[in-house]
């Protein structure tokens, strides 16, 4: 990023896509890191000259000064917002931090994320927990934003997953209250798979806690997936990568979680992995239709290994994982998560979805911001939102980053795959 800031900058001969699906020419004034005007057309100095020390040049001028950045045209949208990060370009949480992640992550438009840890025993999801409070206590200079952690473990049915099963934990009252006392403040989403005994109560509990919860990794019955719709859960963890489906007593195949996630509108957002492997496009294109853009969230599972050349890498639990195109299996060939970030994954959504870009990129910056709570302060161009916003260009190649109205120095193309 800039080492100098302007307090007002204008970005402008701009083709905006908000974040709602519209499409228009336009241009944003920001100030103090904020969006203040959202305007049709190109951009006109007002009469009275409201603008002080005007400079129209491209790069950001001195300290209280206002620069005009002709975009020549560009896509902006929102900047990108990953909920399912668990590592990249080389590092992982646990071994190098989430700053050299997240600064990696700024400089190909992901300007927010939420890391996600697996099923890694106790100990190991407190120094976790530890590593993200120091980053968002402390952030790295000129990284994405971090609003914590998703902890898909440890509360998953041990017999749907392809972590270590050894380490899932049952949801407890205990568990649940050690969860919430010591690393609670880490953690804005967490995963209680449905059909573990104590599901209902520990949802409940982690819902009194202003949590966000969700569930992935569950051959529940839809009497099971329904009390636990009924306290409160309300994300359906990685569209298509948990149960592939059992028979009841009566021979009948058993809906599974993202068959019922489909039909019920408590489930508010499902977690799609567009990497072409981990969700086939004709589920996308299901899933799409089932419920609409509107509920729908790219989210990358992206390995420590993603945006890095193929071949074996180290995880955190001592396996060693096999980066081979965008996923990462283990070496015995079991998918593990996928390797492309969130770029690559929102240029499969849109080929695989058909959907014009104007609409998909809500995917990728409103969805998530809402199913997080945070929608009234990122992931739409408006009026008074962050000022974080991506410019793209017509092969939805990331050009020109700005977080928080300061722009991002050095934007990257090592994930930038060829589709």
């Amino acid at each position: 990023m800039s080492s100098e800031s302007a307090s007002s900058i204008v970005l402008d001969n701009a083709i905006l896509w908000p974040g709602d699906g519209r499409e228009f020419a336009g241009h944003i004034v920001v100030r103090d890191g904020r969006i203040e005007t959202v305007g049709e057309g190109r951009f006109v100095v007002p009469p009275s000259g409201g603008i002080p020390g005007l400079a129209r040049k491209s790069a950001p001028p001195e300290s209280g000064t206002t620069s005009i950045v002709d975009l020549g045209g560009a896509f902006l949208s929102p900047g990108l917002i990953d909920p399912m990060l668990l590592g990249g370009f080389g590092c992982s949480v646990l071994r190098e931090g989430p700053g050299p992640i997240l600064q990696q992550a700024a400089r190909i438009g992901v300007t927010s994320a939420l890391f996600c840890g697996g099923t890694v025993g106790w100990a190991r999801n407190v120094a976790y927990a530890r590593r993200i409070r120091e980053e968002m206590r402390d952030p790295a200079p000129n990284a994405a934003r971090l609003f914590g952690w998703y902890p898909e473990g440890p509360f998953l049915d041990p017999k749907n997953t392809a972590a270590l099963p050894e380490h899932a934990m049952p949801p407890t009252r205990e568990n649940v209250r050690r969860m919430l006392d010591e690393i609670g403040d880490t953690f804005p989403l967490i995963n209680v798979s449905p059909g573990l005994e104590g599901d209902v109560e520990a949802i409940r509990a982690f819902i009194a806690a202003g949590k966000v919860v969700s569930m992935a990794h569950s051959a529940a019955s839809v009497e099971q997936i329904g009390r636990c719709l009924e306290a409160g859960t309300s994300v359906l963890g990685h569209f298509n990568c948990n149960n592939r489906g059992r028979f009841d007593d009566e021979k009948r195949r058993v809906p599974t979680i993202e068959e019922v996630a489909l039909t019920d509108d408590r489930i508010r957002f499902i977690h799609v992995i567009c990497d072409g492997v981990h969700t086939h496009d004709v589920l996308v294109r299901l899933c799409l239709r089932a419920r609409g853009i509107e509920h729908v969230c790219v989210v990358t599972d992206a390995q420590p290994q993603a945006g890095c050349a193929d071949g074996p890498f180290p995880a955190d639990d001592g396996r060693t994982f096999v980066k081979a195109g965008s996923v990462a299996r283990t070496t015995e060939g079991r998918l593990v998560g996928s390797t492309w970030m969130l770029p690559d994954q929102f240029r499969h959504f849109v080929r695989s979805s058909g959907m014009p870009p104007r609409q998909a990129i809500r995917a990728v910056t409103l969805n998530p911001a809402t199913s997080l709570g945070l929608q009234e302060k990122l992931g739409v161009i408006a009026t008074g939102r962050l000022a974080d916003v991506a410019a793209w260009d017509r092969s939805l190649r990331i050009q020109r980053v700005w977080l928080g109205g300061r722009e991002v120095s050095g934007i990257s193309a090592l994930c930038e795959v060829k589709l």
